[in-house]
């Protein structure tokens, strides 16, 4: 018996890291900073950088290495890139036999470039992702846990299915919504999270999401934390980047800063938190717990490039605490 399953998006992630660029804000939010780039010139990077990614993978993988048995559903290209992804999902211990090897689009890619402050643009072609079937749904069953990650293009007509057939066999679910879940709005997406066991979303995905419920912001964080419990998962959980993280259930609110360090990179910091939070949860382990060993691999992740390098193994994290 499988502890997860995990369904989502595989990548290819390159790495380009630009020292010599800069940033325009022209307000406060993230989405409001721009990165300068000249147009029509070659750019030579001072350092690139390779390795995979997509939620699935980071969160099978992030499993694996805390001792889960773990297996992933995602679907890849039949090209080398693909062989090379699933070579390197079973050196870490991950079960491949539910990867679908797609003849006609190739394995998604992820190019980013890294500015000064370390954080990155991305540019994302989905290929074989927006493509993923399950062909026998009954795989479902070998695992006591569904990890849902994002989905997108084609594959997102798969999440009907997949909630229904875990509430079928009882199977518990971890829903990390992605771009495409979270733009069906509130009233869409409601009857999926009050089925899930864990839910999870930043900050900022949280606002939105409540504005398609109510039309507006909510005048604080306490009310924002409050409305969301209100969506009915069995605990919610907000991430806030530097500023720490939320669990809510049965009208509880526990909260843990975050684990500081210098970052690298933060791509994956997202899935590493709610594999390790989602592994704290399965185990038993209580809440303000789960929370601060998701924090402690988050912050560790952040100190190497790409998603997966930094990921810690249980005891190196119990040696953080």
């Amino acid at each position: 018996m499988l502890d997860f399953i995990t369904i989502g998006g595989a990548t290819r992630d390159i790495f380009f890291d630009y020292d010599n660029l800069f940033k325009k804000k022209v307000g406060d939010s993230i989405a409001e900073s721009f990165l300068l780039v000249p147009y029509g010139e070659k750019l030579i990077a001072d350092k690139a950088f390779y390795a995979y990614g997509g939620g699935a993978v980071n969160v099978a993988t992030a499993m694996a290495r805390l001792g889960l048995k773990v297996a992933t559903v995602c679907n890849i290209g039949a090209e080398g890139t693909g062989s090379l992804l699933v070579g390197t999902l079973k050196k870490e211990g991950v079960n491949t036999s539910m990867i679908s090897r797609d003849s006609k689009n190739h394995t998604g890619l992820s190019v980013f470039i890294l500015g000064k402050d370390n954080e990155h643009t991305g540019f994302l072609e989905r290929g074989a992702n927006n493509h993923l079937k399950i062909t026998k749904i009954s795989n479902l069953k070998k695992a006591k846990w569904l990890y849902i990650s994002s989905l997108t293009g084609d594959s997102a007509k798969l999440l009907p299915e997949i909630f229904e057939y875990a509430k079928k066999k009882n199977i518990r679910i971890a829903f990390n919504p992605g771009s495409e879940q979270l733009n069906m709005g509130y009233g869409k997406l409601s009857k999926y999270i009050e089925q899930s066991e864990i839910f999870i979303v930043n900050m900022e995905e949280a606002e939105g999401l409540l504005r398609t419920k109510t039309n507006r912001k909510p005048k604080s964080k306490r009310l924002l934390l409050a409305e969301v419990e209100k969506f009915g998962a069995t605990i919610s959980v907000i991430t806030e980047g530097n500023d720490g993280s939320h669990a809510l259930f049965e009208g509880n609110v526990y909260s843990q800063a975050a684990v500081l360090k210098k970052a690298i990179d933060t791509t994956g910091a997202g899935d590493s938190f709610g594999a390790t939070f989602a592994f704290g949860i399965s185990k038993g382990f209580d809440i303000n717990y789960a929370l601060k060993i998701a924090s402690i691999n988050a912050a560790s992740v952040v100190t190497k490039m790409g998603a997966q390098d930094g990921l810690l193994r249980y005891n190196k994290i119990k040696e953080w605490l």
